[in-house]
């Protein structure tokens, strides 16, 4: 069983859904999921760091974005010290949308392989400035005033700058892309889909509402995020099935007609492309003990 944390237990009860925390002499942390998004900074010491994209073996500077429903673990650790920053994945259409309008932002948080899990190495002197913020992002219970509010958007602008412009790991660039922006129409497109997942789109649909060519739209989309319209759809679809899978007992056809699978067999064909397993084995590794309804 897959130990999972739920938006509760980590971001604010009021407010921008971001939080942090700095954890200190970690030791073996076993495999678990979250239905929100976590971005984990290695600030000290080293550790074997498992995802679905595979195992290594880390020291400071390294962090990963993991995606809701996305798993990891920590084991053989000496002297870690990790800060993990727990977003909400509404902060990213809202308070930080500006970061979703770049290339080097948009391919931070939506890898554009199945099962690939963005991994970057942040440069000392970069790591120094993003240590330094998270130091001052409010805690979890504080109050909801409006400038604790703005320090807490501010602080993750902030990191998330410095994130997206380290290189990926094994590559030999400085940015993880060539461009500084998307091009706007299909950062529409992506606000779009994003809005409204459980609508039925096809790429016919989403040139017409962009004023685009099919074959320019699905051109420009995929060069901006590695993936085709449709795929980026797909994925956000998965991803919304996992929370709930996580997070709840409503049957699993009931989920998928919820974000526009209505057909069990599609669904479980193209959550399986995703996560790597069925909607039924995800929620039996990932949710606590429970009566499931049948699916």
């Amino acid at each position: 069983m897959v130990a999972r944390y739920r938006r509760q237990e980590a971001l604010p009860e009021s407010g921008p859904a971001i939080g942090a925390e700095l954890m200190d002499g970690l030791e073996t942390v076993p495999a678990h999921s979250h239905d929100f998004i976590e971005i984990v900074l290695v600030a000290d010491g080293r550790a074997w760091h498992e995802t679905r994209s595979g195992g290594r073996t880390v020291r400071r500077g390294y962090c990963a974005v993991l995606r809701p429903g996305e798993w990891h673990s920590w084991s053989h650790c000496h002297d870690l010290q990790v800060w993990n920053v727990y977003v909400g994945p509404e902060v990213f259409r809202h308070e930080v949308g500006w970061l979703r309008d770049t290339e080097p932002g948009s391919r931070l948080i939506t890898p554009p392989l199945p099962g690939r899990v963005t991994e970057r190495l942040v440069h000392e002197t970069a790591l120094a400035r993003v240590v330094h913020w998270l130091g001052a992002m409010p805690p979890r219970h504080a109050p909801a005033q409006v400038d604790i509010a703005a320090r807490r958007v501010g602080v993750l602008s902030a990191v998330l700058g410095e994130i997206a412009a380290a290189p990926d790991l094994g590559t030999t660039t400085s940015q993880p892309s060539t461009g500084a922006h998307l091009n706007p129409t299909i950062a529409a497109a992506i606000r779009l889909l994003e809005s409204d997942v459980s609508h039925p789109w096809t790429v016919a649909e989403l040139a017409e509402r962009t004023h685009l060519s099919t074959a320019h739209l699905t051109r420009l989309f995929s060069h901006a995020t590695g993936m085709a319209p449709i795929t980026y759809l797909a994925r956000l679809r998965a991803e919304h099935v996992a929370a709930d899978l996580i997070d709840g007992a409503d049957p699993i056809s009931e989920i998928g007609r919820r974000y526009g699978w209505a057909d069990p067999n599609y669904l479980s064909r193209r959550f399986r492309h995703f996560f790597g397993v069925s909607p039924r084995v995800f929620r039996n590794r990932y949710s606590t003990p429970r009566d499931h309804p049948p699916a």
